[in-house]
């Protein structure tokens, strides 16, 4: 088997507190070390993810929220990092408080700061000496002053924040949330105000960067409006070096650079056939793109054999828009499904897969369903279910679900479970199997364990995407170098990341699901 998965623990804000304590030590010197790499983090995650929007301007204007703690000294180090990066941009600073109540490590980032570039950043007002809520209106519109900014970022309250949010810096959150001039908006660690239940105003994210740990109300869906995306900057917390104590967590968060352990050389003297061969069942007249788009996926992620077995009008047209697969035309139902009759092909031949991926454009008939339920009888490997494939018959019916892996959205797992609040680990627990439910952020689980994917975004909310994610997976799986559980989990943050660089380079709007696959080379071999 390959390398263990790095994961880090996903924890509460009391968990992440203690946990900073135990490792910092109250040590300053390391306190200041952390805060510049989660700075620096913050600040090449914010350039990246303001791509997604538009080029970056020759004189980018940037507005930085500071509060007196850590976040506030992360916020300082970014901004330092950006006008670094960037000689031609300016900064805003906006104090929770005088300088000389903050931290001495923020005043410490602020005096770095100001020598590096100190003709290029304005300085307002502290917050807290400005008497009314006109004044704290007017001073932001004065710094808008027409220009207004290109990137906001939140670094006011930190995870020690206990509620409720009190004045001057309630009203400025919800005069914040009203401007449109403020370009992307974006928080260090949690959004200012996040865990007040009695103040409807939040700082309103587009990108939050839980830096060095995940905090667990990123992931609460009652914060979804205001947290926005969510990016994991990995600090190195979790380093088992560095380590104090284990930390034990069901739940988890995949770092960027888990995908390393793909990323290596294939041995000098190999074989396709150490890479995998994989069987593809799907693909029907009614939706024959997803059958070909799960195809190349798996040919573009690197496994050895891809025997594919599509409806037998549609092979023609696949063989020639991939030949590197080996298409299977299987008979018809007469409204364009895969007939039970094809079993017997599938069957023969079955010896050779080493992973199945089943369901992409398979369509809903119950003879193409009970064509599955009879495949997977017969078959001992591990199987992907995607699309079509995950019907509940099928899976009561299979004799091993602990080697299924299942990729539901939202609509498809409730029909699935039959429940209308997800819960995929418990559904898990119950079936014996790996789910993966996508979404805004998609959960890997088993009966053990859940872990939480934030990488990919809205640009993959259009059709096709899951297509591919069912191929890359059934690649990964089809290796049988790793477990099925992380094949899926490494399957996800491949693909997540491909999307991230397919985003930050066309934006999310005007670009195709498969070019996705363009970005698999790109997200594996380079570190962002």
């Amino acid at each position: 088997m390959s390398e263990v998965l790095v994961t880090h623990p996903l924890l509460t804000c009391s968990e992440a507190l203690a946990f900073e304590r135990n490792l910092l030590d109250d040590d300053a010197e390391a306190e200041w070390q952390a805060m510049n790499a989660a700075g620096v983090g913050v600040a090449d995650s914010l350039l990246r993810d303001m791509r997604e929007l538009r080029t970056i301007p020759h004189r980018p204007r940037f507005l930085f929220l500071v509060g007196k703690g850590h976040n506030g000294g992360d916020a300082l180090v970014a901004a330092k990092r950006l006008l670094r990066s960037i000689p031609t941009a300016r900064a805003c600073l906006w104090p929770v408080q005088p300088w000389d109540a903050c931290k001495p490590n923020v005043q410490r980032a602020r005096d770095e700061l100001l020598e590096l570039a100190a003709k290029r950043v304005e300085e307002l007002e502290p917050l807290s000496t400005l008497a009314s809520p006109e004044n704290i209106e007017a001073t932001l519109e004065q710094a808008v002053h027409g220009d207004g900014f290109h990137a906001c970022l939140d670094g006011f309250l930190g995870m020690q924040f206990r509620p409720p949010v009190r004045e001057p810096l309630s009203h400025l959150l919800g005069f914040l949330n009203d401007q449109a001039d403020l370009g992307l908006r974006a928080s260090v660690d949690l959004p200012s105000g996040v865990g007040d239940e009695t103040d409807p105003s939040p700082f309103r994210a587009d990108f939050t960067y839980a830096t060095g740990i995940a905090k667990a109300p990123l992931l609460d869906p009652a914060n979804a409006q205001f947290v926005g995306r969510i990016r994991y900057v990995d600090v190195g917390f979790f380093d088992g070096a560095k380590q104090p104590k284990s930390v034990a967590s069901a739940k988890e968060i995949l770092p960027g650079t888990a995908i390393r352990t793909l990323r290596k050389l294939r041995p000098a003297h190999c074989d396709k056939r150490d890479f995998g061969h994989l069987f593809l069942l799907a693909g029907s007249r009614a939706y024959p793109g997803a059958a070909l788009m799960a195809a190349k996926a798996a040919i573009r992620s690197g496994v050895g054999l891809l025997t594919a077995f599509v409806p037998e009008s549609l092979q023609p047209s696949f063989a020639a828009a991939l030949p590197e697969a080996m298409w299977v035309p299987m008979p018809e139902t007469p409204d364009g499904g895969l007939a039970l009759e094809g079993r017997g092909l599938v069957v023969e031949k079955l010896s050779r897969a080493t992973a199945l991926v089943a369901g992409p454009g398979l369509g809903s008939e119950r003879e193409t369903q009970v064509l599955l339920s009879e495949i997977l009888k017969e078959f001992d490997g591990p199987a992907v279910l995607d699309a079509d494939a995950l019907q509940p018959e099928v899976i009561a019916e299979d004799p091993k679900p602990e080697r299924l892996a299942l990729t539901p959205h939202a609509g498809e797992f409730s029909r699935l479970s039959g429940e209308s609040v997800a819960c995929p680990r418990a559904y898990s627990e119950k079936i014996g199997c790996a789910t993966v439910l996508k979404g805004p952020f998609t959960r890997i689980c088993s009966a053990e364990r859940e872990l939480f994917n934030v990488s990919g975004g809205p640009v993959l909310a259009r059709g096709g995407s899951g297509d591919l994610l069912a191929g890359i997976v059934g690649s990964l799986a089809a290796r049988g170098d790793r477990s099925l559980f992380d094949a899926a989990a490494l399957g996800v943050l491949w693909h997540g990341r491909a999307a991230d660089a397919l985003a930050r380079q066309h934006g999310q709007e005007a670009v195709n699901a498969t070019e996705l696959l363009d970005y698999l080379s790109f997200s594996l071999r380079n570190d962002f």
